[in-house]
């Protein structure tokens, strides 16, 4: 399962480390960073996050990538959708790599200096693992369509689609 800590890493990092344990998430460490991996399966996709330490800050980002490839004839309607999709977040934004095509979805929380909660660092997975997963098939369909369709294609409208939403999952997969 989880790479052992060591006593150089930060108590920020080591905490992040026993939350993942505790929420029986397999995951594997980068070697030479504060940085865990993991991938999960979730209602449409399978996905990899990548929870990185800054310990200076006292901060804990999350990114998960969807696993599409965004050529760049799609990357100006695929970086709108993107941005319309981070108008109606709270937390975390969209983000697309245009040297790679790759979407991301990144979300991070800064921590008070030596109060480190693993409730809100299983959120912050929680909340990356369901929006990669409702973004998935937004994104495949997109990626998909002909240029017929893609000249009709009202993104506000075809963002509001429910029938695409992935269903709710139970409340207590969510506690540490």
């Amino acid at each position: 399962m989880a790479s052992t800590t060591r006593s150089t890493d930060s108590s920020l990092f080591t905490a992040v480390a026993d939350t993942f344990t505790r929420m029986g998430w397999e995951f594997r460490r980068v070697e030479g960073r504060e940085v865990l991996e993991a991938d999960f399966e979730v209602y449409h996709t399978r996905t990899r996050i990548h929870a990185q330490v800054f310990a200076p800050l006292n901060a804990v980002s999350v990114v998960g990538t969807l696993s599409h490839h965004v050529p760049d004839s799609r990357s100006g309607l695929a970086g709108e959708m993107l941005m319309r999709a981070n108008k109606d977040l709270t937390v975390g934004n969209f983000e697309l790599d245009h040297d790679t095509g790759k979407v991301l979805f990144r979300v991070t929380n800064l921590f008070p200096p030596g109060h480190f909660d693993g409730t809100i660092t299983a959120s912050l997975v929680h909340t990356t693992l369901a929006e990669v997963d409702r973004l998935t098939p937004f994104l495949t369909l997109l990626l998909r369509m002909n240029p017929d369709e893609l000249s009709k294609l009202n993104l506000k409208m075809f963002l509001m689609r429910e029938d695409l939403l992935p269903p709710v999952p139970d409340v207590e997969e969510f506690t540490p």
